[in-house]
């Protein structure tokens, strides 16, 4: 049986490829972010992307698929490191050159011709010589613009999101840099795969001739933890970075609602990411007078340690604005966390067939914290909650079939890239799809 070879382009860690990795210890770079005036991020390392290492885990039990996975990584001492872990090579590049420069080159065409990685990627990608190179996340825009410079091999874009949003400004500073790379890839590319109506219409009104599969994240596998029955926070919010479209700020407005009637109530708020960040949510929670109620936990290395931080709290309050769901609600939703969340284009199909989350209206803090309280004072709606998640999540983790799905897309994307054999339908998104 003939094997696909598959470049797959994307960025992501975790300890068990940081522990081939030889990193630094970041004090060099760390003091030229503070010297650039570049906001100060936590510069140490620590898991991300998971769903890409969830997705390269599954794709590599496949015995027709022949992976090799090129990622950005900081903090390498050398520019370019490679090995192999079981039926997968990783080429992992430095990515700090790339960041760095994208403050110093304030034109985007000039840092895109001179980021490194580009030179590094494309002879790695002609010396692998692929069937097909597939490529996570066309808004990140220090790996993505990679690909501008393969020609020779079908490219398929999944999009994790669309960073060319209208409503992007509305919760976030836009970076320009990965707002252009991203059209210049949809003018370059046709074949892409979204996983929701909102990314299907945004991808199509920016890329009207688009090919476009219909795509699932595999669902993570993941880790058990230890049941914790005395519970110190009542409320929890959590991603990779405080951010206003991860609905921070709105779950500190319906925290100040609901102490009105609950004094002690605590929320958790566990993200890391830009100290301005944080410092802005410090600022509120003064202004509300929730100095005492209000907790902020640093972001965890391992994504295993933060679940089980997660046991300490009662509930979780996640009221994401912009996306379709995001993996933070599966993740609440299978560790058994009552949960409440902001209705989006994505959010209602956790409740077609039982009521499995809280939805308030979109933006309305009053409706969060009304929900808030609803989960504090009915453990009969909450216990139901937690059941219909849990069986909703069991019902939906077919991971085999989601994969299976991915790799017939290789196969017909490749085929029509080569003899333009047409591409089967039941592979393409339809659009009553929630």
């Amino acid at each position: 049986m003939k094997k696909i070879k598959v470049v797959l382009i994307c960025h992501f860690s975790n300890a068990q490829v940081r522990e081939q990795l030889s990193l630094d210890n970041r004090i060099l770079y760390s003091l030229t972010r503070r010297l650039l005036n570049m906001p100060s991020k936590n510069t140490g390392f620590a898991d991300i992307a998971p769903w890409d290492t969830h997705l390269i885990s599954f794709l590599s039990k496949r015995e027709n698929i022949d992976l090799h996975v090129i990622s950005a990584h900081t903090g390498l001492k050398k520019m370019q490191h490679s090995f192999k872990l079981g039926n997968v090579h990783y080429y992992f590049v430095k990515a700090d050159y790339t960041t760095l420069m994208k403050k110093l080159i304030r034109n985007d065409n000039f840092w895109r011709k001179m980021n490194p990685m580009r030179f590094v990627v494309r002879k790695l990608v002609d010396k692998i010589s692929p069937d097909i190179v597939n490529l996570i996340g066309a808004e990140n825009a220090y790996i993505s613009g990679t690909v501008l410079d393969i020609h020779k091999y079908p490219v398929f874009v999944l999009c994790q999101t669309i960073y060319n949003n209208p409503d992007r400004s509305k919760y976030g500073i836009v970076d320009s840099k990965n707002a252009s790379t991203e059209m210049l890839i949809f003018n370059k590319e046709i074949y892409f795969g979204v996983y929701s109506k909102m990314h299907y219409n945004l991808l199509l009104k920016n890329k009207p001739d688009a090919i476009v599969f219909d795509f699932n994240w595999p669902t993570e596998k993941l880790p058990a933890v230890k049941p914790i029955e005395e519970k110190i926070y009542d409320f929890v919010n959590f991603a990779a970075g405080l951010s206003l479209n991860k609905g921070f700020h709105d779950s500190i407005q319906a925290l100040a609602i609901v102490k009105k009637r609950y004094p002690n109530v605590k929320l958790n708020l566990v993200g890391g990411g830009d100290s301005d960040a944080k410092q802005e949510l410090e600022f509120l929670i003064k202004s509300l007078e929730l100095k005492h109620n209000v907790v902020f936990t640093s972001f965890f290395e391992k994504q295993e340690d933060m679940f089980q931080h997660l046991q300490y709290s009662r509930f979780a309050v996640l009221p994401c604005k912009m996306d379709n769901i995001s993996g933070t609600m599966l993740q609440a939703m299978y560790y058994g966390l009552p949960l409440v969340v902001y209705k989006t284009t994505g959010t209602p199909s956790l409740n077609k067939d039982n009521e499995c989350v809280l939805i308030s209206e979109h933006s309305d803090v009053k409706s969060l914290a009304e929900n808030m309280l609803l989960l504090m004072e009915n453990p009969h709606k909450a216990q139901s909650l937690r059941q219909n998640a849990r069986e909703y999540m069991n019902k939906t983790a077919d991971n085999d079939k989601i994969v299976g799905r991915l790799v017939a897309d290789y196969k017909a994307i490749i085929e029509h890239y080569r003899q333009n054999i047409a591409i089967p339908q039941d592979l393409l998104f339809k659009l009553e799809k929630q």
